[in-house]
């Protein structure tokens, strides 16, 4: 690793392979668009790993963005090589770095936002379905490689020069795998589930909901409907939320953004369960299976959730009947 100025940074080689221009040369727009590229799906897969979900809008904080600051410091032959540098995150984000719990994705201070993105890509050309190391927006990002590989290049390789596991391939074969995972990974949804809150702490918008068969789920809050004070009066109580379940390919349920959080009540120990993508079918068999002598209660509230009605009038349908 060298040392600058800048601060630390990890050397990688970026290479393309059928380009159709001379060895070691490359066209403007193609360079552009591999970069804007590779920028893009790093920076969701440090989103990713920060936040719990790689695609949120609003700016990006300061220290995210100089993180992402790659320089391209040389070209060679050899098809073409690109020679990049990244900075570490130990210099970038020196007070996020210290914090654990700040992270989903723990990174070590001398990883880098392409360290990130490498287990990511790695895992999903593995289609490992249970990784917590991509989602559907990293999905979504690489697969938009999916142009560049069919008009500018046959397949794209980055490698970090000092670390040998730093290392993955794009191409026609490892893009179509990607997409399979894309298919299978369900897109997020609005759902009520029940269990005990605990938030964990130095990071009070992020908790854990521990159900009553021994799972959990991760969650945080979304700023748009909760605050921290709002979450003060739960901690280490039972509650009902409503929110929006983000999902594994395996089809499991991977992180909650809490819209609405209130005291657990009387009969609705039918929402703990952790959420799982079902068909209508499916989800009507294991409600029956579950709670056959709650018989009525199906009836009033299926086709109406999740939809425009709040959570108050959701638990008032289940208790009436």
């Amino acid at each position: 690793m060298g040392t600058s100025k800048q601060g630390k940074k990890l050397k990688y080689q970026l290479k393309l392979t059928g380009l159709g221009s001379a060895s070691g040369t490359i066209p403007l727009k193609a360079l552009r668009e591999v970069c804007d590229l590779l920028v893009e799906v790093a920076e969701r897969g440090l989103r990713l790993a920060v936040e719990g979900y790689s695609v949120k809008p609003g700016k990006l904080p300061t220290w995210l963005t100089k993180s992402l600051d790659l320089t391209v410091t040389g070209i060679k032959r050899g098809s073409t090589v690109l020679s990049i540098e990244a900075p570490a995150l130990g210099e970038t984000a020196k007070e996020q770095i210290q914090q654990q719990d700040f992270w989903y994705i723990v990174p070590e201070p001398e990883d880098t936002a392409l360290t990130l993105l490498s287990k990511s890509v790695r895992d999903t050309t593995s289609e490992i379905l249970d990784s917590d190391a991509f989602d559907g927006g990293i999905l979504e990002s690489l697969l938009k490689f999916k142009p560049f590989l069919k008009n500018s290049a046959e397949r794209v390789e980055l490698r970090c020069v000092t670390r040998r596991l730093e290392h993955f391939e794009l191409g026609e074969h490892e893009l179509e795998k990607i997409q399979r995972l894309k298919a299978k990974t369900p897109e997020p949804r609005a759902v009520v589930i029940s269990g005990q809150f605990d938030v964990i702490e130095h990071n009070k918008r992020r908790f854990h909901l521990a159900l009553s068969n021994g799972e959990s789920l991760l969650g945080t809050i979304d700023p748009t409907f909760l605050g921290v004070e709002q979450m003060r009066q739960f901690w280490g109580k039972q509650v009902t939320i409503k929110g929006i379940v983000h999902f594994r390919p395996s089809r499991k349920a991977r992180l909650i953004e809490a819209q609405v959080i209130k005291a657990m009540e009387e009969g609705e120990e039918v929402f703990e369960t952790l959420p799982q993508e079902q068909t209508e079918v499916e989800f009507v068999k294991d409600v029956r299976e579950k709670f056959e002598p709650q018989k009525g209660w199906l009836k009033e509230v299926w086709g109406k959730w999740p939809g425009d009605e709040s959570i108050e009038d959701l638990l008032a349908a289940l208790e009436n009947t």
